[in-house]
C-alpha cells in the first residue's frame, strides 16, 4: 500500500484503493457519515454514490448511515439508493430502519441540560438549533438555516421560538457562529461547561445527551445484528466522527477531514467532493464479494 512520507497510508489512485480493499478483507458493513463524506461540495448525495450503496448492499455488506443529520434526511439517502439499511441520525439520538422507516431508538436530551444549553448559546451569542425527530427549529432564518436546510436535502429549519419546543422533544442541539475563529475561542468555555459538546465543523457545534452519541448508537447497531466491530469499516470527516471510528476495525478518513478523525484513522482517502467514497466502494466490491444477509431482525 503507498504511504506517504511520515508512514501514513493516503491517495486516491485505483491501486492504491485496490491495496486498502485487499488488506481489509471481507467485511460484514461499511458505515459513513453524510456531510462531508458521502455528500458533495453542494450538500447532496451523487446517483453514483447511491448507486454504490445500491451495490455494496447487493453484495451482502450492510450500509449504514452514521449522520448528525434529521432522521427524514438521512433516512432518504437509502430511500434514493433503493437500499435496505440502517440509520443513525442526529448524532446516534435516532436508529432507525432505513427498509422499514421503523425507529429502533430514541433517547432526546434531558430537559435540564436543553434548557442550560439554550441559555449558554444566547448568553454568547450563537445561533441555537434544535434537532427534533422530523424538523429542525431555530428562532430566527440566518446562515445556519440555510445551511441545515441544504444539509438536510431541503428539509427547512421551522422559524418559531425555541423556548416553546417541550425541551424532552429535542434529540440534538447544535451552536452556529459565521466567525469561525469566535468559536475558537469560546471553545474552551464551551466545554467546560458542556463536556459532550463536538466541533462538527468550522462553524458549528453540537450535543446530544450525555452517554449518547454515533458511537453507543453504532455499538447497539452491531449487537443487535451480532457483528464484530473489527469487520465493519467507517468513513468520515468530521470532529463528531472520532469517537465511532476509533471503534470499527477500519476507521477511513476523507481527503478533506480534520485533523483529529485523520489521527485515529488507518488510511485517507480522496475528497468527498469527488466521490471518493463511490471510487472505494466499487474498487471494494470488484475485489471481494458476499452473501452475508443485512437486515435487522
Amino acid at each position: 500500500m503507498a504511504l506517504s512520507q511520515s508512514g501514513f497510508p493516503r491517495g486516491h489512485s485505483r491501486e492504491f484503493l485496490t491495496s486498502l480493499a485487499q488488506a481489509m478483507g471481507p467485511l460484514d458493513a461499511m458505515a459513513f457519515d453524510v456531510d462531508g463524506t458521502l455528500a458533495g461540495s453542494d450538500s447532496t448525495v451523487s446517483s453514483r454514490t447511491l448507486r454504490a450503496l445500491t451495490s455494496l448492499a447487493n453484495a451482502g455488506i450492510q450500509p449504514i448511515i452514521v449522520t448528525g443529520r434529521i432522521w427524514p434526511a438521512a433516512a432518504r439517502i437509502l430511500h434514493d439508493a433503493h437500499s435496505p439499511g440502517i440509520v443513525i441520525a442526529s448524532n446516534g439520538a435516532i436508529i432507525g430502519d432505513g427498509a422499514t422507516d421503523e425507529i429502533l431508538y430514541s433517547h432526546p436530551m434531558s430537559a435540564q441540560l436543553s434548557r442550560d444549553v439554550i441559555a449558554f448559546g444566547r448568553d454568547h451569542g450563537l445561533t441555537v438549533t434544535l434537532f427534533l425527530l422530523h424538523h429542525m427549529q431555530a428562532d430566527e432564518e440566518d446562515f445556519s438555516s440555510r445551511f441545515l436546510r441544504d444539509a438536510n436535502d431541503g428539509e427547512a429549519v421551522v422559524i418559531d421560538p425555541i423556548d416553546e419546543v417541550d425541551p424532552e422533544d429535542i434529540l440534538k442541539i447544535m451552536y452556529a457562529h459565521p466567525d469561525d475563529q469566535y468559536l475558537d475561542q469560546l471553545t474552551d468555555s464551551i466545554l467546560e461547561r458542556f463536556p459532550d459538546f463536538q466541533r462538527s465543523l468550522p462553524q458549528y457545534f453540537e450535543i446530544v445527551d450525555h452517554g449518547e452519541g454515533k458511537e453507543k448508537a453504532l455499538r447497539i447497531v452491531a449487537r443487535k445484528l451480532g457483528w464484530d466491530l473489527a469487520r465493519v469499516a467507517g468513513f468520515g470527516d468530521g470532529g463528531n466522527d472520532v469517537d465511532w471510528l476509533r471503534d470499527v476495525g477500519w476507521p477511513i478518513a476523507m481527503g478533506n477531514a480534520r485533523d483529529e478523525v485523520v489521527e485515529v484513522s488507518r488510511a485517507q482517502i480522496g475528497h468527498h467532493a469527488d466521490d471518493a467514497v463511490a471510487d472505494f466502494i466499487e474498487v471494494y466490491l470488484d475485489i471481494h464479494s458476499s452473501s452475508r444477509p443485512g437486515c435487522l431482525p
